[in-house]
């Protein structure tokens, strides 16, 4: 995979060129529907299959004061992109500038002259420039008069309701993870460095590694308790349960990301982890001791092991 990151200073870098342009927060099945769309007509011509994308997201920059948590990183964008076998990004910076281009503009100075598109794909529902101008109605006015084709995906539906990213940020902040993975075509995840945490764990029983995800604008699952799968900097893979949460039984307020390894017995403080989350097995909860927290905990590890092994 081949990643151009800004505009490309001239055209004829690329052969025959078929285009997508979006933001792809999360690489969905929605997306990954217009990416194997991209390819197979860049198959039919012998041209190269290219994803325009942005580092971060524009609404970012459209509403600063409210911008959505994303389901991705860059770099675990670029993978997923790459990993649905698209040769080519371009990869741009989303500036008050390139906000303030009017469809027109974006499309004739951008994707037509520096990339020359003989081919656009988009999905049902996509547009682009200032006000959302570039509509597929635009864009087919457009090709005829700048002669390139252009074709329109029908979404990607997951009982009988488009996949989007939106939807997904819903269910992940609602808990449902097993849900939100099936509608990105992989596991949810977070990436973070093991801090000092209050210690309470290895106290009780159960020790915990305390997670701060490396990127704060990534939706973190709601609170509750969940089976995950956990891989460390240097490849060793575990199983565990996870809280997220204030951890009210010990009266906490601030919110966390406590791990519990399964089979693992070590130090972990300055380690990154990445963590794959499986399935939601409970609520947050309020014991009356800390007797009965530990009865339950012997409980939830039971069954996120259940839950790992099905």
């Amino acid at each position: 995979m081949n990643v151009h990151r800004g505009i490309p200073g001239e055209k004829g870098l690329f052969k025959n060129p078929v285009v997508t342009l979006g933001s792809f927060d999360g690489v969905h099945l929605g997306h990954r529907r217009i990416f194997s769309t991209v390819q197979n007509i860049a198959r039919q011509k012998g041209g190269d299959a290219i994803v325009i994308t942005f580092t971060g997201h524009p609404r970012k920059v459209l509403t600063p004061l409210t911008p959505p948590k994303i389901l991705t990183t860059p770099e675990e964008k670029l993978s997923a992109i790459g990993e649905s076998g698209i040769g080519t990004i371009i990869l741009l910076d989303f500036t008050r500038e390139m906000a303030d281009m009017n469809a027109a503009e974006f499309f004739n100075e951008i994707v037509l002259k520096k990339i020359g598109v003989i081919d656009v794909v988009v999905g049902y529902d996509h547009a682009f420039g200032r006000n959302r101008e570039g509509t597929i109605d635009f864009l087919r006015d457009l090709s005829k008069t700048r002669g390139f084709g252009v074709t329109r995906v029908e979404p990607r539906n997951f009982y009988s309701r488009p996949v989007s990213s939106t939807w997904i940020r819903t269910e992940i902040e609602d808990g449902n993870v097993r849900l939100a993975s099936a509608l990105l075509g992989r596991s949810y995840g977070l990436r973070g460095t093991v801090a000092a945490g209050a210690g309470r764990g290895t106290k009780i029983g159960f020790p915990t590694a305390n997670i701060m995800p490396d990127d704060r604008d990534k939706v973190v699952p709601g609170d509750g308790v969940y089976a995950v799968r956990v891989r460390t900097e240097d490849g060793a893979k575990y199983r565990g349960m996870l809280n997220i949460g204030t951890n009210p039984t010990f009266d906490g307020v601030s919110r966390s990301i406590e791990v519990n390894l399964f089979d693992f017995d070590g130090n972990l403080y300055d380690r990154t982890l990445e963590v794959e989350f499986v399935e939601r097995l409970r609520e947050e909860v309020r014991f009356a001791s800390v007797r009965e927290l530990v009865v339950q905990l012997e409980k939830d590890r039971i069954t996120a092991m259940e839950a790992l092994d099905g």
